[in-house]
């Protein structure tokens, strides 16, 4: 299935990982980096599922951080993700870490793992000998750490400088908090969102600190409560974004705001006098929306306090990963008035942090690098209204029966493994809805591939660990070009295209002054590039480098 639509850099992108290294000019970007004084504490935010034309096409309506950054920070227009497997897990662990996937393992939220002759369902961050700490008997709870990711990570390479830096690391999502506390960060948490608390896991700690358990009692409850969520945008700046309603969107009923949590919350509580069951629904509600960025970003100013981050002779590190906008924009796509709302709440709440270090840090003595782990396809049926007739949306149980019986044909003609495999993509290239299939041997066999979508695939491809809907037989698959596999609303990402791996990219405070950059640059680049401004060592095999 040929389509007409292009993919901006990828050749660039593609190239730039085969070789392992690149080379970035240096004197372009003197001004963003200058011979400062290093900042005494550093601050990793990634903002889930950010494209950056959604950033610009909003921007009109930022008075907070985000309009701080994109107007004092150095932006780098041009920053993708190297990976073919666009996800929470490994966009995190990328950029946290400094190299592909296919070098630190995670690939994926979750995979089938290979043990022996077997295959295991695998969280990305599970590890059942760390249980969830206060939780040890509850068989409910799986454990979490950084156990499947293979290296270390910018936390770590602080700690090796200097052994009293202070590290934190704070999310909704324990996929996004975990592998952005690299190794070995004492301070950990994510929200368990039945109990709507901060957690962690004894990989961590033996106990939680006093601080994170008055927040949990004081004032996490206030911001679960049962609430109508409502637009944060004046009036004015509405248009900026689509029409609110859309049977696309959404449930394709509760598709306007005010977004009522009793109303929608309905359909889900069987037994309305069961208020454990209720207040449970109404939290995880609650938290897919940007009321778990004001948890976030709450406790942040909390252990800036407790913990005295920046505030001491030591360079300290902390990181938050805001996810409210992944979990709307897969309801209601990239150019909803909700995810509209959403990121001007993100304005808002990084304003706050921002004034927060100025007051309690002080003014040049932190910086800050924002990016995304990844982007999301426009909706499909909005795409077409827009006059992109290539996009369509597909059932994904209807592709999955379609991949089996290829598979199973395949099979039974018989062969060994890499024959039924190369028999398999093929076959699975013939369905409409498969634009490429590549197999594991043809991935690893070296050799520059002549389709550059590959170098992604191989990028994110690890043996033993399989993502794809034929990974474990030896196939991964490229869907087509603005197609969603999936429910019948919302959207998704997980893809290679530049949709999904376009990423914002901009670094603000100490060390730097403002500017912009057009260069192609890659997430793996994040890491060592605050790690520089911090004037700390990095290993010597990474894929990125300091980009100024």
């Amino acid at each position: 299935m040929s389509r007409p639509r292009t993919e901006p850099m990828l050749a660039l992108a593609a190239l730039a990982v085969v070789a392992g290294a690149y080379a970035v000019d240096g004197s372009r970007h003197e001004a963003a980096g200058q011979d400062m004084q290093p900042a005494n504490l550093y601050v990793s935010v990634v903002v889930d599922q950010l494209r950056p034309d959604v950033l610009e096409k909003y921007a009109p309506a930022f008075t907070g951080g985000l309009k701080r950054l994109l107007d004092g920070g150095y932006r780098f227009t041009q920053a993708s993700h190297a990976h073919a497997r666009t996800s929470t897990a490994p966009g995190h662990a990328t950029l946290t870490t400094g190299v592909i996937p296919a070098r630190h393992g995670v690939i994926a939220n979750s995979w089938q793992q290979r043990r022996g002759f077997r295959w295991e369902p695998m969280y990305a961050v599970a590890d059942p000998e760390s249980p969830i700490l206060g939780f040890e008997n509850e068989a409910s709870l799986e454990g979490r750490s950084p156990a499947t990711m293979l290296r270390d990570g910018l936390p770590d390479w602080f700690v090796a400088a200097n052994p009293d830096s202070r590290r934190v690391s704070i999310s909704k999502k324990d996929r996004a908090a975990v592998p952005m506390g690299g190794q070995n960060t004492e301070h950990v948490y994510w929200i368990l969102g039945e109990l709507g608390q901060f957690i962690t896991s004894t990989y961590y700690r033996r106990d939680y600190p006093r601080w994170l358990e008055r927040f949990n009692r004081d004032v996490m409850p206030g911001i679960m409560a049962p609430h109508v969520w409502d637009t944060e945008v004046p009036p004015e700046y509405r248009g900026l974004a689509r029409d609110d309603e859309a049977a696309y969107e959404g449930d394709g009923i509760h598709t306007v705001f005010p977004h009522v949590s009793a109303e929608e919350n309905a359909p889900y509580i069987e037994d309305p006098s069961d208020e454990r069951l209720v207040q449970m629904v109404h939290n995880l509600w609650g938290l897919e929306q940007p009321r778990a960025d004001v948890a976030v970003i709450e406790l942040a100013k909390v252990a800036i306090d407790e913990l005295e981050l920046g505030q001491r002779d030591d360079i300290d590190y902390l990181a938050v990963a805001l996810s409210a906008t992944d979990r709307v924009g897969h309801a209601y796509g990239p150019f909803s008035q909700e995810v509209l709302s959403t990121v001007v709440t993100v304005d808002r709440l990084l304003g706050e942090l921002f004034d927060y270090l100025d007051e309690e840090v002080g003014e040049g003595r932190w910086t800050v690098g924002l990016t995304a782990d990844h982007g999301v396809v426009t909706i499909p049926e909005y795409a077409r209204e827009q006059g992109d007739r290539g996009a369509e949306r597909h059932a994904r149980d209807e592709v999955r029966s379609q991949l089996e019986n290829v598979l199973r044909r395949a099979i039974q003609e018989g062969g060994g493994p890499d024959e039924i495999a190369e028999r398999t993509a093929r076959y699975v290239e013939r369905l409409e809805v498969v634009e490429a299939a590549y197999t594991h041997r043809s991935l690893v066999s070296g050799g520059e591939p002549a389709d550059s979508f590959a170098v992604l695939y191989r990028n994110s491809y690890y043996p033993g660990r399989a993502w794809d809907d034929l990974s474990r037989f030896g196939v991964d698959l490229r869907y087509g070009e603005g197609d969603y596999i999936g429910s019948r609303t919302g959207t998704n990402h997980e893809t290679p295209y530049w949709y999904d791996r376009h990423v914002p990219m901009i670094f603000y405070g100490a060390g730097v002054e403002a500017g912009v950059s057009d260069d192609p640059v890659y997430t793996f680049d994040f890491a060592p590039t605050l790690a520089g401004l911090a004037g700390i060592a990095v290993p010597d095999d990474l894929d990125g480098r300091r980009i100024f």
